[in-house]
């Protein structure tokens, strides 16, 4: 985003001084017509989630019994525009994954297919304009988009991605959640 939208980050600033306590991985801006659904899924970073315009709510889960969310890998395809035709190509599947989702329809729950979800406890909020949100590496979330307003169909958010403070191994569903030695100098201050 830095070298694509320079301008704009006059606007778009690293929150306070996080930089002094956590490496930034990426930042990343999300624009819609404030009507999307981001899936049940995780992230890798720990993130702060920054809204510009509109709101965002968002169901929250913890990392500590993914067995619950039934943990789902995701192989990513490698793709190749065709001009001619004018669509993508699917060229084969990539031997890793990076794409961590839940199948749980949390808005229509099937507890016969999926009743460990039943033991799991979200933790919903809201986020408006000008609001921020911390939201740690691994916590399972599902984000309504909303617009700024009825005549204002817009909603913009941006998120600051930084190396986790905890990490586990990837992919792994079975793997717990370990301190990650790229921050041993934090220690060291405390």
């Amino acid at each position: 985003m830095r070298e694509k939208l320079a301008e704009l980050l006059v606007d778009v600033r690293e929150p306070g001084n996080v930089s002094h306590w956590l490496r930034l991985d990426s930042t990343n801006i999300w624009i819609s017509d404030g009507d999307t659904l981001g899936k049940l899924h995780f992230d890798p970073y720990d993130n702060i989630l920054a809204m510009v315009k509109g709101r965002k709510e968002l169901i929250l889960f913890d990392p500590f019994n993914n067995e619950n969310l039934y943990e789902s890998h995701i192989q990513e395809a490698n793709l190749k525009f065709d001009l001619d035709a004018g669509k993508f190509i699917r060229r084969g599947l990539q031997d890793t994954t990076s794409i961590v989702m839940s199948p749980v329809n949390i808005s229509n729950m099937n507890l016969e297919r999926f009743p460990l979800f039943a033991r799991a406890r979200p933790v919903r909020c809201v986020i408006g304009e000008g609001d921020a949100l911390l939201l740690p590496a691994f916590w399972w979330h599902e984000v309504q988009s909303s617009p700024a307003s009825p005549d204002q169909l817009i909603n913009i958010a941006v998120n600051f991605w930084y190396h986790p403070l905890f990490s586990k191994p990837f992919p792994c569903s079975a793997c717990g959640l370990r301190y990650n030695n790229m921050y041993d100098n934090l220690l060291q201050t405390l």
